[in-house]
């Protein structure tokens, strides 16, 4: 004898108790990626310090003389790294202004780094090969920035910002090249403050 076939029905209460684990699990996702509330406000309060310690960094680090030439600024990664927290795109006029560095210079791509390093007369460079025999002297012993990424909780922000310095240890003159990431953190009273750095990249490691 056949038994009836018994289907159960799901009430709301049964749905709501399978929904409710996922609802708290994309809940707690979303607020781990972070980012979503952050402005260009956010942004700009940070920029000037992390444009200062980068560059300071840089020129530290770079021996035996500390390079005394201008700071160039790979706008573009900046205005892009704005817009990895921000998810606005900024303007770079804007970015260069906020950047509270005066004197900084702007260029549009991290390729011009090459204009730290002095070619020397070594008979295989370009500019040799163009009849520029007496190598190719650089527009400043200076210091570029190129800001790779900017990433974010609900709590921290966190740069990693590369700099490129003249290596003057060796002639033809070298590039020194330093990959840091900063973290900050807005304190009591709306702050952001740098809380922690660490060094991805000296000069003397490999890349």
């Amino acid at each position: 004898m056949l038994m009836p076939r018994i289907i159960h029905r799901a009430t709301p209460g049964d749905v709501m108790k399978r929904v409710r684990p996922f609802a708290l699990f994309l809940l707690a996702t979303l607020a781990a990626c972070g980012g979503r509330d952050y402005t260009a406000q956010d942004f700009y309060a940070f920029l000037p310090d992390l444009v200062r310690f980068a560059d300071a960094d840089a020129r530290q680090a770079a021996t035996p003389k500390p390079p005394q030439g201008p700071l160039w600024i790979d706008v573009n990664s900046f205005a892009g790294g704005g817009w990895q927290l921000t998810e606005t795109r900024l303007e770079r006029d804007s970015v260069m202004a906020h950047l509270g560095v005066p004197g900084a210079q702007k260029i549009g791509k991290p390729q011009e780094a090459i204009m730290l390093e002095d070619t020397g007369t070594v008979a295989a460079t370009p500019e040799a090969m163009a009849g520029f025999t007496g190598g190719r002297w650089i527009k400043g012993y200076g210091v570029m920035l190129h800001l790779n990424m900017v990433k974010a909780d609900n709590r921290e922000i966190a740069a990693t910002i590369t700099s490129y310095a003249t290596d003057r240890r060796v002639w033809p003159t070298g590039i020194c090249r330093r990959v840091q990431r900063v973290t900050y953190r807005k304190d009591d009273g709306g702050t952001w403050k740098r809380v922690k750095n660490e060094l991805r990249k000296g000069c003397d490691d490999p890349d």
